[in-house]
Formats: C-alpha cells, structure tokens, sequence
C-alpha cells in the first residue's frame, strides 16, 4: 500500500469517530435524509477532511439500484436534491468503484477523472449493527497535489539555484557556511518526503535560510498535529478515551515480546446492557460505560498492565500473574470494583459482569490468538450466564457448532424440518385426555434430531424464537382442523415468551391465525414465567384482549420466575403449571412436597386450575392426585408423540395410571 494510499485508508477509518453512529443508522433505514440533518453531518465530514489532508470524505449506501450519499464533506457541491429529498450525486462514475468493493468485500482504490479532476480514491466496505452494509469513501486531488508537488520542485530549484548564485557572488570565505545548512535542509526534506513528519531543522538564523527553516518546522508541525490526530482517532476509543482493540493489540504484542511470563487477557461484557439503553436512553448507557472505565483506570492494580475498550459494551484487560490463582483473585477483585451499584438520576443500577479468560503463552502466544479465545471464553460466559470462563479448546467445537445452526435454523422453519409432537394431560380426577402440550422436535437432515435443550436456548438468544413460536402455532391450528374433521376436540397448548404477550404485533398474529383456523381452534398459551416483564401494563392489556378471542391463559414453570402474586392475582390466566423441578423432587425431599402442595392452594385461591408436569412415578401421582392437582402431564402418562400417533392412543380409552390411593407420605 502505498503513503497516498495508506493515508485514504486511514482517512476512511476515521470517518465512523467523526460520524455519530445513530445518524449513520436512521439515514440507512429512512427513505427520506432531512437537509439539516445532511449539511449538519458533511460540515463535520468537511472539517475532518481538511484536518486529515484529503480532498473528500462521504458515507454511501446502496438503496435498490441507486447509490445515494448519507453524508459527504463537499457538502451540495456537484448534488442535485431529487426523488422526494433523497441526494444524488450529478455524477456516478466513482459508484463503479462503491458497488465492486460491497461486492468483494473489502476495501478497494481506484482513480476517478470526472469533471472536477482526477482523484485517487478508496471505498471501503461496512457492515452496519442492523445487517445493512454501507460504504466510506475518501478521495485525494491528484491534479491539486500534482501542483502542489511541482511547486515545491520550482521553489526548491529556485532556492538551490539563488543560493548558489549567491555562493558565487560571496566566494569561497562563504561557501562553507551555506552548504552545511544546505546539506541539513536536504537530509531533512528527503526523510520529510519519505513519511519523517517529525523531522525538524534546528537553525537559529535570521537570514532568507532561516526564514526557510522556520516554515519548514511550522508546515512539520501542522502534518505531525494532523498525523497524531488520525492516528488517535484509529487507535483510541472516542467516548472514553481508553485504546481500542487495535492499539490493545500492539501494545499486548509488545508486551508479549519484552515480558514472555504469566499473562492473561481479560474480555469483559456488561451483561444486558442493551436493557439500560432501552430503559435510560443512549446518554445513559455512555454514563455508565464512562463510570466503568474510570473504574478500571483508577483501580490499575500492581498487575493490571493494560485497559482497553473493545466494542460497544466489552472490555479487555492485560493482567500478570504468577499463576492462575491469582489470575483469579485479581478477577473477582475488578469484578467487585465493577459491580458496585451506581445511580442514573435517582434510578440505582447494578451491572453483572461476564467475563472470558485466555492465558499466555497456554492458550495463546500471539495477540490475535489471546483475543480471540478470550473472546471464545467470553461467549461462554454469556451463554451459561457465569461470571467469567477460562478458555478451553475443547468447547471450540461446541461453539462453531453452534454457530452453523444459524444458518441451519433458517433453513429448518422454510424447509419444514421441523415438528410437532404433542404430551397428553389427564384429569386427575376421571383420566381422561381434554388437552395436550405442542412440543417443538427438529429432526435435521444430517445431525438427525436436534435436542430441543441446544437450540431453543441457542434460537431465543439470536433472534428466531418468535419464527419458532409463530410457526409452531400455524402447525398446530392447522392439525386442530385436521382433527375437526375426524371430531377430535383437544385443548392445545404453545409455549410462549414473555416477550411475546408484551408485543401486540404477536397478539395481532395469533388473532389472525384464529380467525383462519375458524371454530376448530382450541389453543392455550404457556406463558414462560422465567422471563422479565418488561412491558407490564401492556402485557396485562394484551392477555385481556387474547382471553377475549378465547385464548386460554397459563402460567408456565411456576414458581422458578419473577412472577408476584400481585402481578399475578392481576392476570387474566386460566392456569398455573408447576414447574417439573419441583415435581420430580417430591421423591426425594419432604420441602418440595410442601412448595408443590402450597403451589396448588394457591392456583385453587386465585381460582385456577393447577397442572404439574414431569410426573414419572405412581407414587408421585398418588401424592398430586390427594393434594388436589386438577391435570398432570408427564412420561408415567405418555411421552409426546406425533399428532396421528396421539389419536391411536387417545383410542385406548382413559388412562389412569392406578386406583387413587393415599400415599405413603414415608416415601417423600
């Protein structure tokens, strides 16, 4: 890469710490870019320029089959305001240049000659937090920089051929006095020319060579200001000043080659963070990334080398240690420090703290290596919900495996790999089947059948639990009809978020799929109770109006949540489903035969029916049925099967499992 081009590439780079990442966000997802907006943001682009010494500096994104400017420092130079305020540029031919580098991926340089000039110029590819990709573009005048060079030529030629004429005209008594200096100047503008900007001409004269000297070192100057500025911009994070990922990664080679003992890198993440910016607004959730980073650079205990930030809510730290005990003393000490509450106006905030841990030289010996598996470690951490996890290569596996079903994922709910398979639930009291729970399998064409346990945990954490639920629904109602036909009549439950019932989007969807189902539809929705209401109010509006299209509500894995009893007496719910935890414990502690029978007065209180799911012994049975349980689910009654499978057995008559007799309370 050549300087010229180095210098473009590091303009493009600094574009995002010139460029609020909220503006770039709504451009790319508005059809429309007010003018004040537009002329606000290429103002700061056509500041950033000049200080950078480049020509151009603009964002592009790709909108159908136009390329439209979302800001661009020549601000309406050359622009033309068309098709309902989107800015088009009156030329296209530098789009060329955009669309091949979204095409290959990565940044790509080319030459421009339109009818302001020839430019040098670099598109580089982004890709955006929502999926969107977009472009960063900077130029440099090649005719103007052409000028500026020859112009210095001249006036170097100039200045050689006066100095020499007036060496000639002092003689010989003076020539030793002007070539010295004249030697000095050259040295100094060869390494200014090859990328020495810190070169400077230490002369203290009052003569046309000083003069000379003196501009010399004020133009060094100003490059060395614009030099130190881009490169801060490049390698230090703009919000909270500390390094960047980057800078951390050179300083950790560094070290890695002048400190070859015990280290570890540290990748921390403030964990549901996105809930504080949700809940306070972005200012907020800056606040509490500035305190936490006064907190790590106030503490720099004796091993804490380096602090950096990383990404929008992760750390990394740079630790020695003599070994891994007291790797994780110095952990538990900064995750104090961490989670020490702190206010946002009158609100008190507690932020937990996941962290992955790799160790030099055992896991890694270079930087990129260190990092990386820290942050493989730290994915662990945030998926089993632990406070920090040391990198272990064999869990490697685990997580690509996991990332392959992503894609997997998508293709299972459009290729119908998916499946349905229903438990029954009995009447305690008469053993007959009046409901069912609809259960989610995916039989994948490779792996064969995927445990439910790996990828629904995996599915609610991208994203595709909603895609899940919504088709589970479509495939039960849809076998509800089926069933019609053959005067079959059961009540279907599906497993529902939290998340869910707060959105009335999905409530607009479940109406919809009842009104397509027509009479046929008998659905219960479980509402999972180990989600965080978020949305109350609306939640408890949303499940009025689904009981009110004759939905049937249940209150899913009871007890092991954050439901109240105020929230609860509140809900329009049919239903309370005591979580199998506590079920299958009844056999081996008398507590959980207390928690369950108090869980069943309770529902009986409110008015509910009870379910307990997970019954797998007669004696349990026998205990649920004295206590009054009205339904149980569970492998003692039947595993879930296929829908026509569940027809030959609901065919078999009632199912009671044996005579209802009292207990043995021994046995608990």
């Amino acid at each position: 890469m050549s300087e010229l081009d180095g210098r473009l590439h590091t303009a493009a780079r600094a574009i995002p710490f010139v460029l609020p990442e909220k503006y770039v966000t709504q451009a790319l997802q508005a059809q429309f870019i007010k003018q004040e907006d537009y002329l606000k943001h290429s103002k700061a682009l056509n500041q950033s320029a000049k200080q950078m010494g480049v020509e151009h500096l603009y964002v592009l994104s790709l909108r159908g089959a136009d390329v439209i400017f979302i800001a661009n420092s020549a601000l309406l130079a050359g622009m033309n305001i068309e098709r309902d305020g989107d800015y088009l540029p009156s030329h296209s031919e530098r789009f060329t240049l955009v669309r091949s580098a979204i095409a290959a991926g990565q940044p790509i340089f080319g030459n421009i000659h339109d009818q302001y000039g020839r430019y040098r110029s670099i598109a580089m590819p982004v890709l955006g937090g929502d999926g969107v990709v977009y472009v960063l573009g900077a130029d440099i005048a090649v005719d103007k920089l052409l000028a500026r060079q020859s112009e210095a030529r001249i006036r170097a030629f100039l200045i050689g051929l006066l100095m020499f004429g007036f060496g000639v005209l002092i003689s010989w008594l003076l020539a030793s006095q002007m070539t010295a200096p004249l030697r000095r100047f050259s040295s100094a503008v060869h390494r200014f020319a090859a990328g020495e900007f810190d070169v400077r001409m230490p002369m203290h004269r009052h003569d046309e060579l000083g003069n000379l000297a003196s501009a010399f070192n004020a133009m060094g100057d100003a490059i060395s200001a614009r030099e130190h500025l881009m490169r801060q911009l490049a390698f230090s994070d703009r919000l909270t000043g500390l390094p960047n990922r980057v800078k951390f990664a050179e300083l950790l080679s560094a070290y890695l080659i002048k400190t070859p003992s015990w280290l570890a890198v540290v990748m921390i993440d403030l964990a549901d963070f996105r809930y504080i910016n949700d809940a306070f607004g972005f200012d907020a959730g800056d606040r509490v990334l500035c305190t936490m980073s006064d907190r790590l650079s106030q503490m720099q205990p004796e091993h804490l080398k380096i602090v950096s930030r990383i990404s929008g809510n992760s750390f990394v730290l740079l630790l020695s240690a003599d070994n891994e005990t007291q790797t994780h003393a110095q952990i538990q000490m900064i995750e104090a420090a961490l989670s020490e509450s702190l206010f946002l106006g009158e609100q008190k905030v507690n932020v937990a703290i996941r962290s992955g841990i790799a160790i030099y030289p055992l896991h890694a010996d270079t930087a990129e290596g260190l990092l990386r598996h820290a942050e493989v470690a730290m994915f662990f951490a945030k998926r089993d919900r632990e406070s920090s996890v040391i990198y272990d290569p064999s869990r490697e596996e685990d997580r690509l495996n996991q990332f392959t079903l992503l894609g997997d994922l998508r293709e299972a709910l459009s290729e119908n790999h998916l499946v349905v398979y229903y438990q029954p639930k009995i009447n305690v009291s008469t053993g007959l089947v009046g409901a069912a729970e609809a259960l989610v399998r995916w039989q994948h064409p490779s792996r064969g059948w995927i445990s439910p346990g790996l990828f629904i945990p995996f599915a609610e954490k991208t994203g595709k639990l909603r895609g899940i639920t919504e088709w589970v629904l479509c495939e039960v109602l849809r076998q509800q009809v089926e069933w019609q036909r053959n005067h079959v009549n059961l009540l279907i439950s599906v497993n529902v978020g939290v998340s869910d019932v707060e959105d009335i989007q999905f409530v607009d969807f479940v109406e919809e799929q009842l009104n397509k189902a027509g009479s046929a539809a008998n659905l219960c929705l479980e509402i999972t109770e180990t989600g965080v209401m978020h949305k109350p109010d609306a939640m408890l509006q949303n499940l009025a109006r689904l009981r009110r299209l004759g939905v049937q509500l249940s209150i899913d894995d009871f007890g092991t949540g954050y439901s109240s009893f105020a929230y609860l007496a509140k809900m329009p719910v049919n239903e309370l489903k005591i979580d199998q935890v506590f079920v299958m414990s009844m056999n081996s502690t008398f507590e959980s035969v207390s928690i369950v029978r108090s869980m069943i007065e309770i529902g009986h209180i409110l008015g509910l029916k009870v379910v307990a799911e997970g019954v797998e012994t007669i004696g349990i049975w026998q205990a649920l049925a004295v206590m009054g349980c009205d339904e149980v689910q569970g492998y003692l009654i039947a595993k879930p099967m296929a829908a026509n499978e569940l027809l030959d057995w609901l065919s078999e008559g009632p199912h009671q499992p044996v005579e209802l007799t009292p207990p043995s309370m021994s046995n608990f």
